[in-house]
C-alpha cells in the first residue's frame, strides 16, 4: 500500500528589495505533510555570493540547501503548496545538479525555482502536483498581494505569527491564514 503522507513541495516568497519582478527572493521548501511545532523542512533555492578575484569583487548564483523549521523563518512571506514529493531523495539529487546561470543579470532565483519545478515534473519525482508555471507564478503574487492587503506583514490585523501563510494549490484553498 502506497503512503499517503507524501512530503509536500512549495514555492516560497521572501521579503526583499527590488524591482517589480524582483520584490521576493523565490525558493523551494520541501517539508512533512503533516506539520507540528518542532517539524522540520528544507530550502532549496539558489543566491548570489559576493567573491574577489583579481581585487574585483564579483558575484555569482550558488545553489543552497539548508535544513529549516516549517515555523516562520529569515523573512518568509507566504508559500504555496505545488505538489506531493514521490521521489524526496531523487528530487533533492536532482535540484542539487541543476545549473546555475552566471553572468546574464536577467537571470534570478524566480528563473531558478520555474526551471527547477519543470525539471521535477518532467523526471518523475512529484506525485499530485501542478507545476505549470504561469500558474504558480500568477497564484503565488496573487497570495502574496492578497496577505499585504490584509496586513498580515505590518502588524496591522491580529495574526498566528507561528504559522506560515500557505495556499494550497492543488485544492486551490488557503491552509493556513
Amino acid at each position: 500500500m502506497v503512503s499517503s503522507n507524501k512530503p509536500r513541495l512549495y514555492v516560497a516568497l521572501y521579503a526583499r528589495g527590488g524591482a517589480e519582478q524582483d520584490t521576493y527572493h523565490w525558493a523551494l521548501v520541501s517539508g512533512p505533510k503533516k506539520e507540528t511545532d518542532g517539524s522540520w523542512g528544507k530550502r532549496h533555492h539558489v543566491r548570489q555570493q559576493l567573491y574577489i578575484a583579481s581585487d574585483q569583487h564579483h558575484t555569482r548564483w550558488e545553489y543552497e540547501e539548508l535544513g529549516i523549521p516549517t515555523a516562520p523563518t529569515r523573512m518568509i512571506l507566504v508559500r504555496v503548496m505545488v505538489a506531493k514529493i514521490v521521489q524526496l531523495d531523487r528530487m533533492e539529487q536532482i535540484l542539487r545538479g541543476l545549473p546555475t546561470v552566471q553572468n546574464d543579470p536577467t537571470w534570478t532565483c524566480r528563473l531558478w525555482v520555474r526551471d527547477a519545478v519543470a525539471r521535477l515534473a518532467a523526471e518523475g519525482v512529484l506525485g499530485t502536483s501542478i507545476t505549470a508555471w504561469t500558474t504558480i507564478e500568477h497564484t503565488t503574487r496573487q497570495y502574496v498581494r492578497q496577505k499585504k492587503d490584509q496586513h498580515r506583514f505590518d502588524g496591522g490585523e491580529e495574526w498566528n505569527r507561528s504559522k506560515v501563510p500557505t495556499w494550497d494549490l492543488i485544492g486551490n484553498k488557503e491552509t493556513v491564514p
